[in-house]
């Protein structure tokens, strides 16, 4: 049936007046009758009868009125829909990204992107930095969030989205002071690290060589929460990108060093270049990088007010003062 003739009984239903509901139509009365007619007849009940000089709709007219709205309302999001898979602006983006990643930017930054990008169906999948690679290849994802991996991989365009350090995690008993730990401090240590999925544990296990030491490694598990449980009971420290989210408890963290400088490896999206996504998939890449750089920059501020109230606190500490002159 052509959508027309339900949006004449609509109309006319609305109206309750087939010359007024032609006149709207922009149609002859006449015309507007036959369509009437013809939809009687194919969905064989009687849609309206005469009350005195007026019409009004039958029983059966008025339960399907509800229908035929649905109808109206789905042909339209249909042709919206169309529209915007024609100029790019709608579709499936299939995102593969490791978990910390999003337990960190996705909550807050997810939903507003949806709202504001509402012919995009999305779905997310986590997982590690070889296996994403793995779906990006064979086309499962349209672009991975992960550490950048340590070597260009063949085929595959990246685009920097922000940094992340390490921590190291555990109780105050194992960290002692609250300043950084350096990563050489660490191989006298009982570690707890994130396994061989993690692209980060490639980038530590660098950092690692190249401060000389080999660490003492007595678990390792796809989760963080996990090492967190171990550290929490005591049996040594997680270490963990800066990235993941540490609830409130017994457990200090610590940002780790390498001779004196703090450790940052990039993050990044990644797409197939033999398989491009789609523009909404680069919109996301974009959007998602702007929302990561405000997250920074208000670190930077936090951090930044933090140092100063220490600061503040420290000079105004009478026998720091003392100490200071030398008393």
């Amino acid at each position: 049936m052509d959508i027309r003739v339900y949006s004449s009984f609509l109309v006319t239903a609305e109206m309750l007046n087939v010359t007024a509901a032609a006149r709207r139509l922009n149609l002859t009365q006449s015309a507007l009758s036959r369509q009437l007619m013809t939809l009687e007849a194919s969905l064989g009940v009687k849609l309206f009868e005469k009350a005195g000089r007026t019409i009004r709709l039958t029983a059966e007219g008025e339960t399907l009125a509800g229908k035929v709205q649905h109808i109206i309302s789905a042909e339209r999001d249909l042709r919206s829909t169309a529209s915007g898979l024609s100029r790019g602006e709608a579709g499936l983006l299939r995102i593969g990204a490791c978990s910390q990643l999003i337990e960190r930017y996705f909550p807050a930054f997810l939903r507003g992107w949806r709202e504001a990008n509402p012919g995009v169906d999305i779905r997310v999948e986590d997982g590690g930095g070889a296996e994403l690679a793995e779906k990006l290849k064979g086309g499962q994802v349209h672009c991975t969030v992960s550490a950048a991996p340590s070597h260009p991989i063949e085929a595959f365009e990246m685009r920097r989205i922000g940094s992340l350090g390490f921590l190291a995690v555990g109780t105050a008993a194992f960290l002692g002071a609250p300043r950084p730990i350096e990563a050489a401090d660490l191989v006298d240590k009982p570690l707890m690290l994130l396994n061989g999925k993690h692209a980060s544990r490639e980038m530590f296990d660098a950092v690692m060589r190249v401060s000389g030491a080999r660490p003492e490694v007595i678990a390792e598990s796809h989760s963080p929460h996990t090492l967190f449980a171990l550290a929490e009971g005591g049996n040594g420290i997680a270490v963990v990108p800066s990235s993941v989210r540490i609830a409130a408890g017994a457990l200090v963290r610590r940002p780790i060093t390498l001779k004196g400088e703090t450790i940052t490896f990039d993050i990044c999206a990644m797409w197939n270049a033999h398989l491009p996504p789609p523009a909404y998939a680069q919109r996301f890449i974009e959007d998602l990088a702007a929302h990561i750089a405000a997250e920074e920059q208000q670190e930077v501020l936090t951090l930044s007010s933090f140092r100063r109230g220490l600061h503040a606190v420290q000079s105004d500490d009478p026998f720091r003062s003392r100490m200071g002159r030398g008393e």
